[in-house]
Formats: structure tokens, C-alpha cells, sequence
């Protein structure tokens, strides 16, 4: 064929290039998943994330037809001397409560089905192993439109600085690079390898964009900034979603298909709408938008996107995640209007693997950990792993804070308040524990004190400290001091000792948890009024394993507990009157079994986040007669499940069953085990603990107690500015007591027949804006139970208590 031959087919058949980016005609926001068709074909693509498109077109080809759920359909000329294309699209306005009606099955079900069906072979998270490289950025910004409305109406000269400020920077700009592995079921590494944050070097918020949302589409909830939302792909909430088909999209040999879901009308759980891209290969997402169902009164909402691709050519995994937060400022809240923050969060994945070789020994303890040269990267290390380069705005972001940063030393503040914010309060090398500067119970009165400890400052691998308080009400000092020494990183091997001389609950037992505030123990302990001195020093070694789910401690120790009150015990059959203290040595190990947590290792501390999975802990206790002084032999073996999950539609399930046994029942009380009363006539209510019983009125040497609430959330009552929540609640326990005879003490008895007790609470009893108000966000709630069964009191009245709750309510 000679050459004059083939010039028509070569000019016919040439291709060009066509990239191009999709906006909101109004706002200028990016528009993603816009799907770009060539026109008069079946070629086309979808706009990323961030709007943009690729394509390769002929010559002759003129123009683009556009098309996207919420906006009018586009058709595009392409301008022959352009080379880039910013294209805008108009907003379709739309009648609201719009209702679609169908003649037979809603066609959208049967793709929804076939989803859900599909739903382990596409999930990510099911592999058996993936890794992959991330970049994430993270903005702070001010709306400048809301300043530009304010400068033109009324002039402002505030606003008018203020939308200079926005149009040149923003408010703050983050960026990293990390690495994850994954191998299933649980095990998850991800290293933090680059690190930026405008006017900071402190990697404290460097994992927020990552943390935002869900990884992936396909679990029952939807997490979003901590809250769970019931996702539409949940089978359990198929019926109370409603699914229309809007489009059918065609791509190559694959069909998509464009859908819009929604919570059906009336419905009162937590839920989501938004648009499913679904792809026919393999019935996967594509694409998918979300944002709340309802906006919350609270001046809060978010939009999340999620873009997936199959980088090995058959599994879908995410590609690009998106998470748009914005703050809006109730006008009530300020006299001064306030602009919206926006806080925009970008993933990127890439060199995704699917199904690598991953073995076991190539993940560490922690599933977030950070590279110690992250913060030390020369700026072109940054143009490899951005999906688009910094613009103006992003680049003076960085050098106005930077230097902001340097001059006033943001760095100092962010290293105070971040260990605040875990208790602590550094002071150079040391830290003052702010949990023991105050507290209070009606046994000791108020209890000013202090602690302090060394940092990681001071050293990774060792800790000392110690700590005093004193009684108003008891009058007495207490204190103690402790050290310990790091002999194993990977596995947390410590080796230390503490000593001190303090109080405690009588028949308390003492498992490996924190508390916070308020949290049930918290204010269960505050009308805590019969309280034992010790005087205890202990040795002990403590690790983990089963990675890092499991924490074991083991130790010995020996002291003297004594009392104030007019408790006697008379042990054996010894002629006397009683005492009222004794010595022990014991030997213990305590265990903390909690799958699933996340164990985040920054150059700070190890920071635990806790899972929805259950948490068991067992104490094997063993004292010893003739050692160390010790008085008494016996075993002690004491066990808690702490199991908490949600169930779609019908709100959150939390179960509480704690055991205690002792070989022998012929020990002093402080050996046995006090009911957990949360005290009849106290008015703050303490869940998980018998509301209706009077303080100390039960004991036992062997006892089993199962607490039970089920929270429905605002599924029975929802408006946009009142979301309170209804609980049931029911408690219950046994416990044997024997050799009362040995026990002067008014009342001494067991609860061998069964202690019953029933209610119900509604929390949240105020409106959002009025919650608003209240220092942390605490919003007040009334609990009302009632005690049955065979310890019921004769007046039916003294049965019924009426309590305050207190939960947060941000």
C-alpha cells in the first residue's frame, strides 16, 4: 500500500489526548464520578475524585455528552486549540419527597441483591492479602464565599481581611506516605514513611486522613469520623432503605449501573444516602457517595467518596477515598456569624498488590507505626506519591505557617496539650498524672494530690514516679512510688515494682482496665463509703502477645490491709474477740484478652484504641499461709466478658458477666467480694451496676452477675433537633455466703436466692442546641428501675429508684 494510500486512513484514525476537569457551575467543586462519553459511541470514562478525566479520542470526534446524577446532562464541544478542559455543569433542581413509583419489583432490588451477595468475594478486607502505598493530604479551610456575601452586603472590613486570608492560604495543610500490609483475617501493619504538617513536626494528627471513614464499602456500618452509620448494603437493612435506578452506564464489555438510595420515610436509624456506582463484573462498587440521611441540629455534616478499580485485572480494591467535613456554627452559638470549616481529607493508593507472599513474621505488634526519619524528607521526595501538585493556596499555606510555627513554637504547645488529652500534664522530662490531683468518694471526702513520673523524654526503656493524696473526710495520707524497665520492645516485656500505702474498696476486685470519666466504675466509686488501708509492695513482670491482644501480668506481692470501722472477723475457732487486719502474700496473674485493638506506636507512646469485639479478663490469685508473713491460704480465680455490638435497626447490645470464686469462705471480708451496688439512694445513676442496692448490703465468697442494656439510639423518636435515647436495662446476680458466724458486722449476708432488678432510661432528654451549651458537651438523661424477686423490699416504693444519667451528647 503506498503512502498516498494510507494518509486517509492515518488522518481518519489519528488520536489526540483529551484531559479535562468537571466542576459545580456555581460553587467550582470538583464533580466526581461524572461520566465523559464520546459522542456517538460507547467510549468514554469517569471522572476521579477530584474530577478529573483522561481520555484518547479521533480527530474528528467534536464533542463529549456528560451526564451525573443532580445535574443536567452536558454536551461538550471540544475547542481544537485548548489543551486543557475545565468544563461546568449546571445543578438540576429537583422537587422534593420526590416519589417513584413502579409496576412490579423496583428494578434497582435485584442489583442491590446481587450486591449484597457478592459482598465477601469483593470485599477488600477478605483477601488473603493485600498491600499498597498511600498518599494522604488533609485540609483545614475557611468558606470564602460566606466572607465575599458579608464584604458585599454589608461592607465588613473583617470580612473583607478575612476573604483575603482565605483566597491566599488556609487554615492548615497536612500530608503523608505510609505503607500498609495486610493478612488476613487480622493481621494489619501500616508505617507512616513521610510526614508533613504545616508549622509542626509533632506526627499527632499525622494519620487522620486515613482514619476519617471506613476503608471500604462493604461492612455492615459505615464509620465516619467515629459515628456508625447502618450501611444500605447491609442485607439486615434492605427494607428500610429505598433504592431507585437513575442511570445505566456503559464501559466496554461492562455495564454500570447508576443508583440512588436513601432511608425510607420515617425511618429513625442512623443512616446514609447518596449514589452506588455498581459494576455487572463481579456485581461490585464502582463508585459510591454518602452523606448523613439527616443533618444533625449539632452543625455538622460530611460527604465521603469512595473510587475503586482492579489493579490486577479481576479484584476490586479502593483507589481514591474523599471525606468532606464541614462545621457549620448554629447561629444561637455566637453573636458574631462564624464561617463554616471545612475539612477536606484525600487517599491515594497505589502500587496496589493483590495476594502477595506476606508471612507472618513480616508484621510487627503495631498496627500503626512511624518511620523515624518520616519527618526528615527533602521536599522533592513529595512530586512521586501527589496525585496532583501543590497549588498556590497549599504551597503558601505551608510557608506562612511554617514560619508561624517556628516563631511561636507551636511545636511546645502541641507537646503539652497531646499528653493533656491522655492525663498527663509534662513538665520537661517528667509528667504530672492529673488523675491525682483530685477526686473524690464518701469514704475518703475530697482527695487533693499529685503524681509524677518520668516521660518518654527522659527514656524510652524505663519509668519511675510516685504519688500522694490526702482524705479530708478519712484524715490520713496516702502515697506510693514505682519503676519499671523495658526488657523486650516488640513483645512490651517489663520488668518493676511499686509500693504503696493507700485505700481501696472492700471486696473490690481490681481487673487490667482504665478508667475515664464517666465511665460506670467512675461513678460507682464515688459513693464507695467502706474503704481498707494497705500497706502493699509488689514485684512484676508483665508482656504481651497473641499480637498485642493479649496483655499478662504476672507478680508477687505481700503487706498488711487493716480497717477503721466496726468490722471484726473471728477466724478459726480461737477463743478471742476478733481482729481487724491481717497480713498476705500473694501471687497473681491477671489477663486481658482483647481482639481486634488497635495499637498505634508514635514517637510519644503507644496509644491502644479500643475494638467492638468482646474483652475477657481473668485473675488467678493464690495467697500463701507461712510466707512473707503471709496469715491466710486460698485461690481466688475472678473473670469478666465485656461483649458490645450493634444489630441494624435495632440499636446497640451491651452484656456484663463477672464471676469471683475462692476455695474457702473462712476468710476476712477485704478476701471476699462486695456486690456492686451503685447505691439506692445515690442520683446519679452507674450503669452496669445494681442501681436499686444499698452500698455493702451484699457479700460472697463466690458469686456471678450478668448486667444487660440494650440501647435503641434514636430509632423510637428522631427530629432534626431532638435525638433522645431509650435504654432497657436488667440486672442480675448470685452469691453464696458462708461462715457468716465469722463476720460481726450488721447485715452480713449473701444473694445466694438471685437479686433481680429491671428498668428503663431515656438519655439525651434535651435538645442538641441546648446540649451545646453544657460544658463537654454532658447532656442529662432519668433512669427509673425496680427491684424484684426474693430480696424485693416490703414497700413496693422502696423498690423504685429515679436517677440522673449523664452521657455525652456531642
Amino acid at each position: 500500500m503506498s503512502f498516498i494510500s494510507l494518509t486517509p486512513w492515518l488522518v481518519l484514525n489519528a488520536q489526540k489526548p483529551v484531559k479535562g476537569k468537571v466542576i459545580a457551575q456555581h460553587s467550582g467543586t470538583p464533580l466526581a464520578f461524572v461520566h465523559v462519553l464520546v459522542k456517538g459511541t460507547q467510549q468514554g470514562t469517569m471522572t476521579d475524585i477530584d474530577g478529573y478525566f483522561n481520555l484518547m479520542i479521533h480527530d474528528s470526534i467534536p464533542s463529549l455528552e456528560l451526564s451525573y446524577v443532580g445535574y443536567y446532562n452536558k454536551t461538550y464541544e471540544i475547542p481544537k486549540s485548548k489543551g486543557f478542559h475545565l468544563i461546568a455543569m449546571q445543578p438540576q433542581v429537583t422537587e422534593l419527597n420526590e416519589v417513584v413509583v413502579f409496576p412490579g419489583e423496583n428494578p434497582a432490588h435485584r442489583i442491590i441483591r446481587n450486591v449484597i451477595q457478592n459482598k465477601s468475594r469483593n470485599n477488600p478486607e477478605r483477601l488473603n492479602t493485600f498491600q499498597y502505598e498511600s498518599y494522604n493530604k488533609f485540609i483545614a479551610t475557611f468558606d470564602r464565599d460566606f466572607y465575599l456575601e458579608r464584604w458585599e452586603t454589608e461592607r465588613d472590613s473583617a470580612a473583607f481581611r478575612m476573604m483575603d486570608f482565605a483566597d491566599k492560604r488556609h487554615l492548615f495543610i497536612m500530608e503523608s506516605v505510609t505503607e500498609r500490609k495486610f493478612r488476613y483475617p487480622s493481621r494489619n501493619n501500616e508505617t507512616v514513611i513521610a510526614n508533613r504538617v504545616s508549622g509542626l513536626e509533632n506526627p499527632l494528627f499525622t494519620t487522620v486522613a486515613t482514619e476519617l471513614q471506613s476503608f471500604s464499602f462493604y461492612n455492615n456500618h459505615v464509620t465516619v469520623i467515629e459515628n456508625k452509620y447502618v450501611n444500605p448494603l447491609n442485607a439486615l437493612a434492605f427494607k428500610g432503605y429505598f433504592y431507585h435506578l437513575k442511570d445505566t452506564l456503559y464501559e466496554k464489555s461492562d455495564t454500570v449501573f447508576v443508583i440512588e438510595y436513601r432511608p425510607q420515610k420515617n425511618a429513625r436509624f442512623n443512616g446514609l444516602k447518596g449514589v452506588l456506582y455498581i459494576n455487572t463484573d463481579r456485581w461490585a462498587i464502582q463508585n459510591v457517595i454518602a452523606e448523613p440521611s439527616v443533618k444533625k441540629d449539632s452543625g455538622m455534616g460530611f460527604r465521603i467518596q469512595q473510587q475503586y478499580a482492579r489493579p490486577d485485572g479481576k479484584n476490586w480494591f479502593p483507589v481514591q477515598l474523599n471525606t468532606d467535613i464541614e462545621f457549620q456554627f448554629p447561629a444561637e452559638s455566637t453573636t458574631t456569624p462564624i464561617s463554616p470549616i471545612r475539612m477536606l481529607g484525600r487517599s491515594y493508593l497505589q502500587n496496589i498488590e493483590i495476594n502477595p507472599p506476606l508471612e507472618k513474621k513480616e508484621f510487627t505488634p503495631y498496627d500503626v507505626d512511624f518511620d523515624p526519619h518520616a519527618n526528615l524528607l527533602p521536599p522533592n521526595y513529595w512530586s512521586s506519591f501527589r496525585a496532583q501538585p501543590l497549588d498556590e493556596r497549599e504551597e503558601n499555606t505551608y510557608l506562612f505557617l511554617d514560619s508561624l510555627g517556628r516563631e511561636h513554637n507551636f511545636d511546645r504547645i502541641i507537646n503539652t496539650v497531646e499528653p493533656f488529652l491522655y492525663g498527663e500534664l509534662p513538665l520537661g522530662r517528667f509528667s504530672f498524672d492529673l488523675a491525682r490531683f483530685y477526686s473524690f468518694n464518701n469514704y475518703e471526702g475530697h482527695r487533693p494530690g499529685a503524681g509524677l513520673y518520668t516521660n518518654r523524654r527522659m527514656s524510652r526503656y524505663w519509668k519511675v514516679g510516685g504519688y500522694v493524696g490526702y482524705g479530708t473526710k478519712d484524715k490520713r495520707w496516702k502515697y506510693g512510688y514505682s519503676g519499671e524497665i523495658m526488657l523486650h520492645r516488640r513483645t512490651d516485656l517489663r520488668l518493676g515494682g511499686r509500693f504503696s500505702l493507700d485505700v481501696s474498696e472492700r471486696g473490690g476486685t481490681s481487673f487490667n482496665e482504665k478508667q475515664f470519666l464517666l465511665s460506670p466504675s467512675f461513678i460507682r466509686n464515688l459513693y464507695t463509703n467502706t474503704m481498707d488501708i494497705t500497706r502493699r509492695q509488689e514485684g512484676y513482670l508483665s508482656f504481651r502477645s497473641l499480637q498485642n491482644y493479649l496483655h499478662t501480668e504476672i507478680s508477687f506481692a505481700s503487706g498488711k490491709t487493716w480497717w477503721d470501722d466496726m468490722y471484726y472477723f473471728m477466724p478459726g475457732n480461737q477463743n478471742i474477740e476478733g481482729f481487724r487486719d491481717f497480713r498476705f502474700a500473694e501471687a497473681a496473674v491477671k489477663m486481658r484478652l482483647a481482639w481486634g485493638e488497635t495499637f498505634m506506636n508514635t514517637p510519644l507512646r503507644v496509644i491502644q484504641l479500643p475494638s467492638n469485639l468482646p474483652v475477657f479478663h481473668l485473675n488467678i490469685i493464690k495467697g500463701f499461709d507461712q510466707m512473707q508473713k503471709g496469715e491466710f491460704d486460698y485461690l481466688k480465680i475472678e473473670s469478666k466478658l465485656d461483649i458490645h455490638y450493634s444489630i441494624p435497626l435495632l440499636g446497640e447490645h451491651t452484656w456484663i458477666l463477672e464471676g469471683g470464686w475462692i476455695n474457702r469462705s473462712d476468710l476476712p471480708w477485704p478476701l471476699l467480694y462486695t456486690a456492686k451496688a451503685g447505691g439506692r439512694r445515690s442520683w446519679i445513676a452507674a450503669p452496669l451496676s445494681f442501681g436499686t442496692m444499698d452500698i455493702n448490703e451484699f457479700v460472697a465468697h463466690q458469686y456471678i452477675s450478668l448486667s444487660f442494656m440494650h440501647n435503641f439510639r434514636s430509632l423510637l423518636l428522631r427530629t432534626q433537633s431532638y435525638e433522645p435515647e431509650f435504654v432497657l436495662i436488667s440486672n442480675m446476680g448470685w452469691g453464696m455466703l458462708r461462715n457468716k458466724d465469722k463476720h460481726i458486722y450488721p447485715q452480713m449476708q449473701g444473694w445466694g436466692k438471685g437479686y433481680f432488678e429491671s428498668g428503663f432510661a431515656i438519655n439525651k432528654i434535651f435538645p442538641q442546641k441546648w446540649v451545646r451549651r453544657i460544658v463537654l458537651g454532658m447532656s442529662p438523661g432519668i433512669e427509673f428501675m425496680y427491684r424484684y424477686g426474693p430480696y424485693a423490699l416490703e414497700d413496693p416504693m422502696d423498690n423504685l429508684t429515679i436517677k440522673m444519667t449523664i452521657v455525652t451528647a456531642l
